[in-house]
């Protein structure tokens, strides 16, 4: 099906669903004023399960951002990397140009995360959906269909959630199926033709089993135009399913089969080039290639308009992947005994092109695949007369990633070379070539000369990944009084990984990197300490100590041997916190606060660096250094009448290099963390007006997010200056709340920022950026039954 015939499609069921809804949405008159009276005034209670165990989030000794079901109607939001728009000291978003594409997470709290999505780098965060742990961030960035909470673990959460926590925990909890029927239907309509579609259903098939089923396409046209071609890319197609059966084959006993499929037809991360300064690599191939083909890269192929690119090549993703788990509940006297057994895959194939041009210099086509298996078993419980509260486990984790990367660069190089007729073209500037019967300099040129391989960076990648992992956990809080307790926690875990690699160069056949197998071992212990004093009625404080682990990998695209044989270690981080809780006022105010400093020692960061057996600089991954990080995040929440609530935080990052390695280009202690503004806020307010067909809720979200940089070198094109975004949705929910519909407004300013990059700078003179989306207006209905 072509995109017009898409489009029309759209539009035809855009149109008959506004007459068919529109037909059933009753008048909305006033009320009388006595219903306001009967409002609620508290504020509504959060349950969450960040200790692996249901508790009020107020009593949760855990800096933490809880997002439930209601919110995420309210707020509009459509997919994980719009929940970290409006929290501070969060950045949710999707991979930048060479480092995964639009499924592909790139998730930091704190400032402690990782960017590049290769198989051999593990997330710097961890994320969990119904407890079970998605080992790749490729995919991660999920779609929010029939979610029940979103809880965003601040701080180290290697204890019970384990390794890759070190900067938090996302933990995604859905909707369980349960013993009555219900359903709802929804509808989102706007600009760029999308066209979202929404559906659940829960049946109770007998007394003792439910089923629950969910669906989600999402489509939408593209937003950044292409000068040259004439059309726009960036268009969107994802569809998701999930399907539950809960039994109950006792009353202490519960079993919950899952299963969930997503499929991704779209395009791939929209890119720009917003600096085209030809050096190095590309003022070879425009000699050689671009500027005979009639198609150089120039600075006047870069784009100042973040909406708009010069590239022509092709930008697609497609992604398919999903998984099942049984989960095993048996609720004993004093204790709950679980099992979690859990099995995925994905299979993903990105391409773009990725100098941002109309030259055939760096199209990438990446390919990859990933299988996982894990088990936890964990015991949860209190005794001593209800003075120790526990939870102990053991947890496996098995994956095995396949990847086939083509990266065209500078296609056509190697040909070129073997068709002059001799060593004409200098591998340094600095020497010249003298004709022949001259002694040739370090020259390449002429058929068969052995330096022409020098230059063949059109590649093959193929990094491969087995790894096997064991842990076993303990955790326990006890309780000297009713006010005060302690609660300590350890963690060991033991990573085996065996990585093959070899890379092949596509212009003359050869081996850039031949065949190299590495295997290593890393053991780690975690723990974790803390004090909990509650001195009054809905008041907390605590205080915790906590080191996060990291587990070691390998490069993913070392270019040279010796890279390709050098694992990096894994990084650890030692974390301090201080924080407290509150609820004032008879609950109708929520103020949370947190302070912490974080000693973060051999840090693994993506950048640019010279090694012995490479002509020229190499991509890489390798502990550089040392940092220091602290900070303070502020929340309140408060219910100032029946009809209006207000919601407001800030975030304050102080996120500075101790240590930088000497072997990285770039990278220095005045060099600024990534995704680390040293400023972030959120506000929110929302008024409800009550009617006799139910009621009307206007509401608007405002974020702050400051200055930062998406890579470890602090590229000055890819710099995010400072900005924010404003929400806003007016919404009508029926009386007996089978109905909502709602207009709403997304970027209502068209805020234009870079939402990450990559820089290539060193190599080829040119900078992949990822642009911020436009500001989308639309409706939104929902039938609920």
């Amino acid at each position: 099906m072509s995109c017009r015939e898409a489009r029309i499609r759209r539009r035809a069921v855009r149109s008959a669903v506004i007459a068919v809804l529109g037909a059933g949405v009753p008048a909305i008159v006033p009320a009388q004023e006595g219903r306001d009276a009967a409002m609620v005034h508290e504020l509504d209670e959060i349950v969450v399960t960040a200790r692996k165990r249901a508790e009020r989030a107020q009593e949760t000794p855990v800096a933490m951002a809880v997002v439930t079901a209601d919110e995420i109607r309210e707020r509009n939001l459509l997919a994980l990397t719009d929940v970290g728009s409006f929290t501070p000291n969060v950045s949710l978003s999707a991979g930048s140009a060479d480092v995964g594409g639009a499924a592909n997470a790139v998730f930091f709290i704190r400032g402690i995360g990782q960017s590049d999505y290769a198989p051999t780098a593990d997330p710097g965060l961890g994320l969990y959906v119904d407890g079970v742990y998605l080992g790749r961030s490729q995919g991660a960035v999920l779609e929010l269909t029939d979610i029940e909470r979103i809880e965003i673990l601040k701080g180290p959460q290697g204890t019970l959630f384990g390794k890759n926590t070190m900067g938090g925990a996302l933990n995604i909890t859905t909707r369980r199926p349960v013993n009555q029927f219900e359903g709802s239907v929804g509808v989102m309509l706007g600009e760029d033709d999308r066209v979202n579609v929404d559906a659940d259903l829960n049946l109770p098939l007998t007394d003792s089993t439910a089923a629950r089923f969910a669906l989600s396409h999402r489509s939408q046209d593209g937003f950044q135009k292409r000068v040259l071609v004439g059309d726009k890319v960036g268009e969107e197609g994802t569809t998701v399913a999930r399907a539950k059966l809960q039994f109950l084959p006792t009353p202490q006993t519960s079993v919950l089969f899952s299963a969930d499929y997503t499929r991704i037809d779209a395009d791939a991360n929209t890119a720009y080039n917003p600096v085209n300064d030809p050096r190095g690599l590309v003022s070879i191939w425009n000699l050689l290639v671009g500027i005979p083909s009639g198609n150089p890269v120039d600075p006047s192929t870069s784009s100042a308009d973040p909406r708009a690119t010069y590239g022509t090549g092709s930008y697609h993703l497609d992604f398919e992947g999903g998984g099942a788990s049984v989960h095993v509940e048996h609720q004993f006297e004093r204790a709950m005994l679980r099992s979690i057994t859990a099995y995925r895959q994905f299979d993903s194939r990105n391409q773009r092109d990725n100098d941002g041009g109309p030259g055939d210099f760096g199209q990438l086509d990446y390919r990859d695949e990933q299988w996982q298996l894990s088990q936890e078993f964990n015991l949860v419980g209190s005794s001593f007369d209800g003075r120790l509260d526990y939870t102990l486990g053991v947890y496996y984790f098995g994956e095995e990633s396949e990847s086939r990367w083509y990266s065209y660069l500078a296609r056509g190089t190697f040909e070129a070379l073997e068709g002059l007729p001799g060593p004409l073209f200098p591998l340094d500037p600095a020497v010249s070539c003298p004709p022949p019967p001259g002694i040739p300099a370090p020259c390449a040129g002429g058929a068969g000369n052995p330096l022409n391989v020098v230059l063949d960076v059109a590649l093959l990648i193929a990094p491969n990944v087995e790894t096997q992992s064991y842990a076993a956990f303990f955790e326990g809080e006890w309780h000297f009084t009713d006010a005060l307790s302690a609660f300590a926690g350890i963690r060991y875990t033991r990573d085996e990984k065996d990585y093959t690699f070899w890379s092949l160069r596509l212009g003359s056949g050869t081996y850039q990197v031949p065949e190299t197998i590495v295997r290593k071992t890393w053991d780690d212990i975690s723990p974790r300490i803390g004090l909990k004093y509650q001195p009054a009625e809905n008041v907390m404080l605590y205080a915790t100590v906590a080191q996060g682990f990291k587990s070691g990998g390998f490069n993913a695209r070392p270019g040279s041997v010796t890279v390709a044989q050098r694992p990096y270690d894994p990084e650890e981080l030692w974390s301090y916190e201080v924080g407290f809780k509150s609820e004032l006022l008879g609950r109708r105010v929520r103020l949370n606060g947190a302070a912490f400093f974080y000693d973060y020692e051999d840090m693994q960061l993506y950048a640019n660096g010279v090694v012995p057996d490479s002509p020229s600089p190499v991509q890489f991954i390798d502990n550089i250094g040392e940092a220091r990080l602290w900070g303070a995040e502020l929340d309140l929440i408060a219910r100032l009448t029946s009809r209006f609530s207000v919601s407001g935080s800030v975030g304050y990052l102080n996120a500075k290099y101790r240590e930088a390695a000497t072997n990285i280009t770039g990278v220095t202690t005045s060099t600024k963390l990534p995704k680390a503004p040293e400023w972030s806020a959120t506000a929110a307010a929302e008024y409800v007006v009550p009617f006799s067909a139910g009621s009307l809720a206007l509401r608007a979200d405002y974020s702050y997010v400051g200055t930062n940089y998406p890579d470890a070198r602090n590229t000055p094109a890819l710099k995010q200056e400072a900005h924010s975004l404003v929400n806003a949705r007016i919404g009508w929910t029926s009386r007996d709340e089978h109905w909502t519909v709602s207009a709403y407004a997304r970027n209502l300013f068209d805020e234009k920022f870079v939402a990450n990059g990559f820089d290539v700078w060193e190599f080829t003179g040119t900078v992949i950026a990822i642009p911020s989306e436009p500001r989308e207006v639309g409706l939104h209905v929902i039938r609920r039954f």
